[in-house]
């Protein structure tokens, strides 16, 4: 849930002339220090600097400005002219919400959500994000009512106090797409159904093309330009454009109904670890007669319930049959080049599910699947390579895909991203930018990524008894 995470404000009270500006900021005015820190940062009357941005922003920060204090901890988030911190970011925001500044609140309540930096805690962040949202914070706004939906909280004060008595204790000394502080919900939720209108605003939001503007599953009935995008999408591996396609499988629209394509298409988001395609695609085999259709298709030879039966046991979905007998069908399935199968077996093999653990082999079939065109098993052997320290093509070439996966919704490409950016490969190392990528592929469903996510923030903790956070 992103929002426009620095805050830039016009203060009509400073002379726009730059040189009584800096005199004024030079002189000790928090305001003017301030306004010359935005406009080094936007590059207005003076050279962009982020460097001198950061320290002009820093010194009125030190003079509890609030506005001030709040992008200080913006930069400290995003590693902006100073080293990435997020501790030292959540006390400034925190400095900022209790001198009123309402994103303050906001965002101090989303670092009581996702249990990284301070123990999650859902009352106190309810708390914060209720006074942002009192002060029109739209995004607060949204926020408490996906809280509300999902997980309702009851407020406890007495917790709030004690958080508010900790952290004001300490001394609080103080790009346009920095996506963080994004909203973490791993636990199931209390709803009993995904609706269609939530699926495609998934999609919608991994910036898909369509002819028309989408409001209504039902209008994909005519539209191929959107199918044909939906189908690039799933081709990089976008598990929200696989839980649509099946959703139309399974409803019947543009397609004709097929539940074993639905499940298909369940099972590989589900694979690529969202928590929402695991929800539906448990509804849907619970479903009478389901497994009957599986078992019945499979022994056919139907190479797409071969593929289902394979993956939804290495998933721990089904349990009534043998191992050896789900990997023969998947075998099966994969020697007739159903794509997904070989995809699936490159998994089996690298993670020694049934077989032996084999890396040569889910290389082999990975570049099996990459040559008939899927971009998902280019972007998985790539990570295999970015694991592993070893990088056999070309490494700009790589990076370039990883960019590309990105950019049309793969959320493995997000991942190997935030490896890259970790580690230093193909990139130069920035914590900062990993931890963005990673955030952004948590926010998905990853829970890979969020444990990346956890590790760096460990490497930092401080020795603090307000950052101790158990899983």
């Amino acid at each position: 849930m992103p929002f426009p995470i620095y805050y830039q404000h016009d203060l009509a009270e400073v002379p726009h002339n730059n040189f009584i500006l800096m005199q004024k900021a030079n002189a000790g005015e928090a305001k003017a220090e301030h306004e010359v820190g935005q406009r080094y940062l936007a590059g207005n009357g003076f050279e962009a600097d982020t460097l001198k941005s950061f320290y002009w922003i820093e010194r009125a920060a030190m003079k509890k400005l609030p506005i001030a204090l709040y992008n200080l901890a913006v930069f400290q988030n995003n590693g902006w002219g100073t080293e990435w911190n997020p501790y030292k970011a959540f006390d400034n925001f925190f400095a900022s919400a209790m001198e009123g500044f309402p994103l303050g609140n906001y965002a101090v309540g989303k670092f009581f959500t996702d249990n990284l930096v301070v123990p999650k805690n859902l009352s106190v962040a309810y708390y914060f994000m209720l006074k942002a949202a009192n002060s029109d914070v739209e995004q607060s706004k949204e926020l408490l009512e996906k809280l509300n939906k999902s997980n309702p909280v009851k407020l406890d004060s007495s917790q709030v106090a004690l958080i508010i008595a900790n952290n004001k204790k300490n001394n609080f000394t103080p790009k346009k797409d920095a996506d963080i502080l994004s909203f973490y919900y791993f636990a199931k939720d209390s709803l009993t159904k995904t609706d269609d209108s939530t699926l495609l605003a998934d999609v919608l939001n991994q910036n898909i093309k369509s002819n028309d503007e989408k409001s209504d599953i039902k209008t994909i009935r005519q539209d191929s330009f959107f199918v044909k995008n939906l189908l690039d999408k799933i081709n990089w591996g976008s598990p929200e454009a696989m839980i649509l396609l099946g959703r139309l499988y399974e409803e019947g629209i543009y397609f004709k109904k097929n539940i074993l394509s639905a499940a298909t298409y369940y099972c590989r988001a589900t694979r690529l670890e969202s928590s929402k395609a695991e929800k539906i695609l448990r509804e849907l085999i619970k479903t009478p007669d389901f497994l009957v259709q599986l078992k019945k298709e499979a022994e056919k030879g139907n190479v797409e319930a071969q593929y289902l039966v394979g993956s939804l046991y290495a998933q721990h979905l089904i349990t009534n049959i043998v191992g050896t007998d789900a990997l023969k069908l998947l075998q099966k399935s994969a020697n007739k080049n159903y794509i997904p199968a070989v995809i699936e077996l490159g998994d089996w093999t690298i993670g020694g599910i049934v077989v032996y653990k084999n890396i040569a082999l889910s290389t082999q079939l990975w570049r099996h699947a990459m040559r008939h065109g899927n971009k998902e098993a280019e972007i998985r052997l790539g990570v295999s390579q970015l694991l592993a320290d070893e990088i056999f093509g070309e490494r700009e070439a790589l990076y370039q895909t990883f960019e590309k996966g990105e950019e049309e919704g793969s959320i493995l490409a997000q991942t190997a991203l935030g490896i890259c950016f970790e580690k230093g490969i193909l990139v130069k190392k920035d914590l900062a930018k990993a931890v963005t990528y990673y955030r952004k592929a948590a926010f998905r469903g990853s829970q890979n990524a969020f444990s990346a996510l956890k590790r760096i923030y460990d490497n930092l903790r401080p020795n603090d008894p307000r950052f101790i956070v158990t899983e």
